[in-house]
């Protein structure tokens, strides 16, 4: 009995490294990619500020601020040998999960033919904010987040905070008569144009849109996490 504790211990403290070890790999992809991206962009189109009018842009910004937060714990946790507050990294890694999803979706809709305009996929800065980043960050969250349970209604609420991210970003930028009329980049944005009820009600839709996102994304990462640590296990005692 004790021999079979000692060897699930030895194995937890393998696995639990090797996780870590590709955190830390996935996180550097992460960051990389982003700046590349990023950097990219403003250099073909230069656009100076209004780069940020985007919602791509500010989410991979988004998604690269926390990542490079979660890419500090995961070191000082392969240092110390242990983790850290789990519930703020898991909350910081499903807020980054939610951002890129949506932005899946905005890809996904966008190649709609009734859209006259698609995102042009072929330019290897937006390949990458609306393919690879995207896919990264949802996969490595989904299959390698240590779960900390079933959220609550409130908890959930974590998963919106991009949307709080971009609101106040772009904001500011229309207050400020930073980005124009003619350099709103959706319809949705124009609130001078919309009525109280039409302001309110695309406020309701996006924010529900991703609760439903970070309901969906911590449910699969309850499910697929365990499930890959059972095959894993079996794995090795078989």
């Amino acid at each position: 009995m004790d021999k079979k504790i000692e060897e699930l211990e030895v194995y937890f403290d393998k696995r639990f490294k090797k996780k870590k070890r590709l955190n830390l790999l996935i996180s550097i992809l992460i960051i990389g990619l982003s700046i590349f991206a990023l950097t990219y962009m403003q250099n073909i189109d230069r656009e100076g500020i209004l780069i940020f009018r985007w919602m791509t842009v500010d989410a991979t910004i988004f998604t690269l601020i926390l990542t490079f937060f979660f890419f500090i714990v995961n070191i000082i946790e392969l240092l110390k040998n242990t983790e850290l507050t789990k519930r703020t990294i898991y909350f910081t890694r499903l807020s980054s999960a939610v951002a890129e999803a949506l932005i899946v979706i905005v890809v996904l809709i966008s190649q709609l033919p009734i859209f006259p305009m698609h995102l042009h996929l072929k330019r290897i800065d937006m390949f990458f904010m609306h393919i690879v980043i995207p896919l990264m960050v949802i996969i490595s969250f989904a299959l390698n987040d240590s779960p900390i349970g079933k959220l609550s209604k409130l908890e959930k609420l974590y998963g919106t905070s991009y949307m709080t991210f971009y609101a106040v970003n772009i904001l500011y930028l229309i207050s400020e008569g930073i980005i124009v009329r003619e350099k709103i980049p959706y319809s949705f944005l124009d609130i001078k144009s919309m009525s109280i009820v039409q302001i309110i009600l695309t406020i309701v839709l996006f924010y529900t849109v991703c609760y439903g996102l970070s309901a969906l994304l911590s449910f699969l990462n309850r499910k697929l996490y365990w499930l890959w640590f059972k095959r894993s296990y079996m794995k090795k005692g078989s």
